[in-house]
């Protein structure tokens, strides 16, 4: 199965590192123009290099996708710069842990307008941008599914990302757009190697597969949903997690293998 993005164009917020990276390599690599935003202008300039050694178009722009203006005029400028837009994915995201009843609402505010406010806009986006149909990615999580202490605006955000997914569907249906999301689990890159080098055993005793994955793995899902091969699933979300809690006891299995 080859799966090829010749001449399309495909946008990732949060773009400059982990799975919004990986992903624009992937998408690159499949021969697609790729256009990545993000907040830090030293890490973007860095990862527009990397996503360039596949030899293709790639656009960047420093980006706050929590203000809704900013992220217009970055998809204006994407639109300006390498035309039509055929994949949005929503990948920025913002996590601070605080207990839910001991967080600030200006913490709050800035959770929901990065993780959720930007999928809504992003939204709005394709709507407007994608002239032949297309199709939009949005990320959820695992704490969509099963939230935890410590995160738990995070969590709200996500789980209402899953729901906001089924409904533009519907909503974007009529306009040839596909809307997924994708699930994540417990993924090996720079925003939880704390969390693994302290928890690492306790989070292997939840996953079915006991190996953490990889912002590749994710990446890999990712462009399968924006693919042909995808072409008649919309309105759910593909949980890439190696059967994190699956059964309630997956460590069981492997003790008594």
């Amino acid at each position: 199965m080859e799966i090829n993005f010749k001449g399309k164009n495909v946008v990732i917020t949060g773009g400059n590192a982990g799975i919004g990276l990986a992903a624009a390599k992937l998408f690159a690599k499949c021969g697609a123009n790729v256009a990545i935003c993000a907040r830090r202008e030293d890490k973007l300039k860095k990862a527009v290099d990397e996503i360039k050694e596949f030899g293709t178009v790639v656009y960047g722009e420093v980006c706050d996708v929590g203000k809704s203006e900013q992220l217009f005029k970055f998809a204006d400028n994407v639109e300006k710069t390498l035309g039509t837009i055929d994949v949005w994915v929503s990948n920025a995201g913002l996590a601070k842990a605080a207990k839910l009843i001991d967080t600030s609402e200006e913490s709050w505010d800035e959770q929901f307008n990065v993780n959720l406010k930007s999928v809504f806009i992003g939204a709005k986006i394709a709507k407007d941008k994608m002239k032949n149909g297309g199709v939009l990615i949005n990320a959820s999580s695992f704490a969509a599914l099963m939230p935890s202490v410590n995160t738990g605006v995070y969590a709200a955000t996500k789980a209402a990302i899953s729901s906001l997914t089924r409904t533009l569907a519907s909503e974007l249906a009529p306009y040839k757009i596909r809307v997924v999301g994708y699930i994540p689990g417990v993924i090996n890159t720079d925003i939880n190697t704390e969390r693994i080098a302290n928890e690492r055993e306790s989070l292997l005793e939840s996953i079915s597969m006991r190996e953490f994955g990889t912002a590749e793995d994710v990446a890999n899902g990712i462009v399968f949903l924006a693919s042909e091969y995808a072409s008649y699933i919309s309105g759910s979300c593909l949980e890439i997690h190696g059967g994190k809690y699956s059964t309630q006891n997956p460590i069981a299995a492997w003790k008594i293998k």
